[in-house]
């Protein structure tokens, strides 16, 4: 058997396969050979015909290695490509229209679409295990860049958002930086499969800490997108049996816990004064008129009504809507070639999110499934807001449109989460359900090739 098992695996190309198909073969194979020895023979005829049965070791591996091989996810590339394009002519076009200090970033824009491209290829060509691997030192290091910037970080309005490089200049934009963190906790999940309420807890743990510096940049609604987004990969691994709890109880119950009590929180400091200035300023603008945030409200509106489905409104958005390449690349795009090309850009970005949610969903490994999931949930909700917020049905906070946004750190951050996606594609038929990543329960080991 051990002849056979060399001389097909030589057959398999992809070195990361070769461990996990010769557990399931072995694991076929003595199955077979305890049948057989049921049957009557001895135990070295039953090896002979166990492998036998197996056939020629060439062709068999042959023909796995066709199957348990890398593959590209052509599609997703595609759409990906054409994002990218589209996204700078997109930004070519206000480059070319309006004022040099209107279009801050948007003349940076194709160079960081070149840098996240970049860091996507990395991500792609990077096995995702590796970073499963390393999952609680990659969270440990984040989570040390936002006490930092919390604790020494530049500030735009009161909040720290983002990391003093040498001049004065910004660096990276720490709130979108942790929106990496998603990724990264799916992998953490996956370190507690087999664990029962000592491991969900430990999972909980990982989860409140992100949320809680977050928020103390303070950047509330990233920490609110993170909280829910994490959630929701927690709730997939619960009714996935990941942790021996009771289902339905645990989920509703954490569920209530984490929606009720960042609200009590919240409202418990606002009545109690202890929220920044700017902060009860804007809190008192949304249920006030007159304000500025009711003001741009007014003003989106008008100028969505003023729009035509093709081609140009009257309105100049570029002199009078701020952020109108970031934030309100929608409501821009909208005003100056019309609302189709605003519905049409929705409509690419919604089916890459559908194709991120379909590539993960469909995998088999678990550990893909969940990385995947959490980048497309970040997409999905990010996309949603920013939408709403130039629609002006939400109130007006600091927001992206995926891909599309000028400012380097969420660009970066877009392609970054995208090329995890592809990765969970490309090594899809390389591991087993649970591959193996590091430190284990020993439930879990147990039941590890169970699932192959």
């Amino acid at each position: 058997m051990d002849e056979y098992l060399k001389l097909l695996l030589e057959q398999i190309r992809c070195t990361k396969a070769r461990p996990y198909i010769k557990q399931e073969l072995q694991d076929h194979m003595e199955d077979q050979i305890a049948e057989n020895m049921k049957a009557g023979m001895d135990h070295e005829q039953a090896e002979k015909e166990a492998v036998r049965d197996m056939g020629d070791p060439v062709e068999t591996g042959i023909s796995l290695d066709s199957i348990h091989r890398p593959q590209a996810a052509w599609k997703l590339l595609g759409i990906i490509i054409f994002i990218s394009i589209a996204g700078v002519l997109i930004h070519a076009g206000i480059s070319g229209k309006a004022s040099e200090n209107a279009v801050a970033g948007s003349d940076r824009y194709v160079f960081h679409v070149m840098i996240g491209l970049a860091v996507m290829m990395i991500l792609y060509l990077l096995d995702y295990t590796v970073l499963a691997k390393f999952s609680k030192i990659i969270a440990a290091v984040l989570l040390a860049v936002c006490l930092l910037v919390i604790l020494e970080g530049g500030q735009v309005n009161g909040a720290r958002i983002f990391i003093s490089l040498p001049g004065g200049r910004r660096g990276m934009d720490v709130q979108k930086l942790m929106l990496f963190y998603v990724p990264i906790y799916g992998a953490i999940l996956y370190k507690y499969h087999g664990w029962g309420y000592k491991g969900l807890i430990r999972a909980i743990l990982w989860l409140i800490a992100p949320v809680i510096l977050v928020y103390s940049l303070p950047a509330l609604r990233t920490a609110c997108v993170m909280l829910v987004t994490m959630l929701t990969m927690l709730t997939i691994a619960i009714k996935k049996d990941w942790f021996t709890v009771r289902k339905k109880r645990t989920i509703c119950g954490i569920w209530a816990v984490f929606l009720t009590a960042p609200i009590a929180a919240f409202l418990g400091m606002y009545l109690r004064n202890r929220l920044a200035e700017y902060q009860i300023a804007r809190i008192q603008a949304m249920f006030s008129s007159g304000s500025e945030t009711d003001y741009l409200t007014k003003m989106l509106h008008s100028l969505w009504r003023q729009n035509k489905l093709i081609g140009k409104s009257k309105s100049d958005v570029t002199g009078i809507l701020p952020a109108f390449n970031a934030d309100y690349i929608l409501t821009y795009l909208s005003s100056v070639y019309g609302i189709i090309a605003a519905i049409l850009l929705c409509c690419v970005l919604a089916v890459l999110i559908f194709a991120i949610f379909n590539t993960a969903l469909r995998q088999k490994n678990q550990l893909g499934m969940m990385m995947g999931c959490g980048c497309g949930i970040v997409f999905l909700i990010s996309f949603l807001i920013n939408v709403l917020e130039n629609l002006g049905v939400f109130p007006q906070s600091i927001t992206f449109l995926p891909f599309f946004s000028a400012g380097g750190s969420c660009i970066i951050i877009s392609y970054g989460l995208m090329g995890i996606v592809l990765s969970t594609y490309r090594y899809k038929n390389i591991y087993p359900r649970h591959p193996e990543t590091g430190f284990m329960s020993i439930n879990s080991k147990v039941k590890k090739y169970r699932n192959i």
